[in-house]
């Protein structure tokens, strides 16, 4: 792929912004959906032929919380991004904005002639080389109730005793009145306008409605959906494109492939008690592209609480801890990204990616780097003290399916050769 053009860049870097509008068709049904989460009908009760089950998911965004204005989660007021977008480059002085320069000129003369230039550091791509923001706002309001599960077993407190293998930290009340939900991914997003329930990095689903993506779940040895104490759970990326009515809703019963790539394939045991489905703790992994980057979002010790619906789908919390430095990457900077062939993504597509998601969203790379690391609450360095990994909880849907462990390729592989 030859480099970006210089107009290329500058839409990566302002024209996002007409991305993340298209999104919108979404932002109005996450909203909706984030209201309440409580069962409105009667569950199914039959069991499954042979006691098997496949499932795509439909729907997935982050567990977070109504908006902060109601809850009060931010009384120290809203995350701010870079105050002068030259800031971002280390050691080039020159590349901060002129008196008198218009917004799109300095834009155009920005990224011209750093965007691709590897000898200009940028605090995106290498967050480590600058410090704390302390205009980087994390949640602090009080009683601030937040969607997810118990991810340790106890009702935290940062001044308390920290479960194994974790590190002290204060836990959300639930928004059905649950206590001890782990949810520092928010603490640390809750307080940023574009991760409120409307704003743009919410409906971050769309990517996988376009077929860029998909997870599968299956369930075998199901002799009750209201209680049974052993059943095998199986969770995959999906190798097909998920499946569309014309009005773009996802097709109960349609045929999906498992990845054949056993990092993005996982099983482990789960039990069903009054219908909810709760699973041991396994490593997870499925994709994710951004502007054509292709990237992994893992989840480690992740567990599943889904409760059958009566329409035969299941809906309710994937929840784990997602290693900080993994986050930062696909979620911030894009650094480790490929392209379609698995080579390292272009560094000027990197950098017009991440630079123009912070100019865009209004957020600073370092500010979010240090904020992950000094709220992470998972995998306990037990050398140093710290926590490697925080709390990230996935609210997801999913409908029937057939799920079949077979090899698939697109019509369009050979164009990516």
């Amino acid at each position: 792929m030859r480099g970006l053009t210089c107009g290329a860049i500058f839409w990566v870097a302002t024209g996002m912004t007409a991305v993340l509008a298209g999104a919108a068709i979404l932002a109005s049904h996450s909203a909706a959906w984030a209201a309440d989460p409580a069962p409105t009908a009667q569950a199914p009760t039959k069991p499954y032929p042979d006691g098997k089950a496949g499932f795509v998911v439909s729907d997935i965004g982050y567990a977070l919380s109504r908006d902060a204005k109601e809850t009060g989660a931010c009384p120290n007021g809203m995350t701010s991004g870079y105050s002068n977008f030259g800031d971002v480059f280390v050691s080039r002085p020159d590349l901060k904005r002129n008196e008198g320069e218009a917004e799109q000129a300095y834009l155009q003369r920005v990224f011209r002639s750093a965007v691709s230039d590897p000898s200009t550091k940028n605090l995106c791509h290498d967050p480590e080389l600058g410090q704390p923001d302390p205009n980087w706002r994390i949640v602090t309001g009080p009683n601030v109730p937040v969607e997810g599960i118990d991810l340790d077993g106890q009702d935290s407190h940062i001044h308390g005793k920290a479960a194994p293998n974790t590190c002290p930290h204060d836990d959300f009340p639930g928004t059905h009145g649950e206590r001890g939900i782990d949810n520092q991914f928010f603490r640390v997003v809750g307080c940023s306008k574009s991760w409120q329930p409307t704003g743009s990095s919410i409906p971050w689903a769309i990517e996988m409605l376009t077929g860029a993506w998909g997870v599968l779940i299956t369930l075998s040895g199901v002799d009750d959906l209201r209680n049974d104490p052993d059943v095998e759970v199986g969770i995959y990326a999906n190798a097909d494109p998920i499946q569309l009515s014309p009005n773009r809703v996802p097709l109960p019963n349609a045929t999906y492939a498992m990845d054949q790539d056993p990092r993005f394939r996982a099983t482990t045991h789960g039990r069903i008690v009054n219908g909810v489905l709760t699973t041991d703790p396994v490593n997870v992994r499925f994709h994710k592209i951004t502007n054509s980057i292709y990237l992994e979002r893992n989840l480690d010790d992740a567990r599943v609480q889904l409760r059958f619906t009566a329409d035969g789908g299941l809906e309710g919390y994937l929840a784990g801890y997602t290693p900080v430095d993994d986050l930062y990457n696909f979620e911030y900077s894009f650094r480790n990204g490929k392209d379609a062939q698995g080579r390292p993504a272009p560094l000027q597509l990197i950098n017009g990616s991440a630079l123009g998601k912070a100019g865009t969203l209004g957020h600073t790379c370092n500010g979010a780097y240090y904020a992950l690391r000094e709220n992470a609450d998972g995998h306990r360095d037990p050398k140093t003290g710290h926590c490697t990994a925080i709390s990230t909880q996935y609210r997801i849907k999913a409908i029937p399916a057939f799920v079949v462990d077979a090899h698939t390729e697109s019509v369009n592989a050979p164009l990516n050769k």
